[in-house]
């Protein structure tokens, strides 16, 4: 049986333009997918994703790092949030020595999805400040950054409770958590 291990790097890269007075002025993301892919319902990931690595440990037990990135950019339009918050896998930093532990597979990519629930979070919570009436890009800015730092604390909890995907039984307890936490925000998906 082999073991698996995982690495999660987490990038919380957040992006804030300065208040712009119109639309024209906003820069949103246009994606590389050369070099990212994107987070969608739809996505199946394999570890043609991934780059291979040539590591064996002793005990024969594979080892991922999924490398993921939180792109937040927009401001304040004509008195309302624009923003637009997106997650991306990042191919170059993301690697397994692994590439047939489906169990190892299915641990990295609920990383991934793990970075979307907390873009939802973050679209909830930019929607919710706008229905308060907050106006100031500041206070949208402190709350995000603030949410991406909750997203690394919850990234490394979901490793060490799983032991990286070792303690099946946990992971199972996680997959049934996060999947449920996703729809309960579908409404914040893009």
């Amino acid at each position: 049986m082999h073991q698996v291990v995982s690495v999660l790097r987490v990038v919380c890269f957040g992006v804030f333009l300065n208040l712009m007075v119109s639309e024209a002025k906003a820069q949103y993301l246009e994606v590389d997918t050369t070099a990212f892919i994107e987070w969608s319902e739809d996505l199946y990931m394999n570890w043609a994703d991934y780059r291979f690595r040539n590591y064996s440990k002793e005990d024969g037990s594979g080892m991922a790092l999924t490398s993921v990135m939180h792109s937040v950019r927009g401001g304040i339009i004509k008195g309302q949030p624009k923003f637009e918050v997106k997650v991306l896998f990042v191919k170059e930093d993301s690697w397994t020595t692994d590439s047939t532990s489906i169990t190892l597979l299915a641990h990295e990519k609920l990383h991934f999805d793990i970075a979307e629930l907390y873009a939802r979070k973050i679209r909830k919570q930019i929607d919710q400040l706008f229905k308060d009436g907050e106006r100031d890009l500041k206070v949208y800015n402190k709350y995000v950054k603030q949410l991406l730092g909750d997203f690394k604390r919850y990234s490394h909890n979901y490793d060490s409770k799983t032991r990286h995907g070792r303690n099946f039984d946990e992971q199972k307890v996680w997959f049934e958590s996060v999947y449920s936490e996703l729809e309960r925000l579908k409404d914040y998906y893009k």
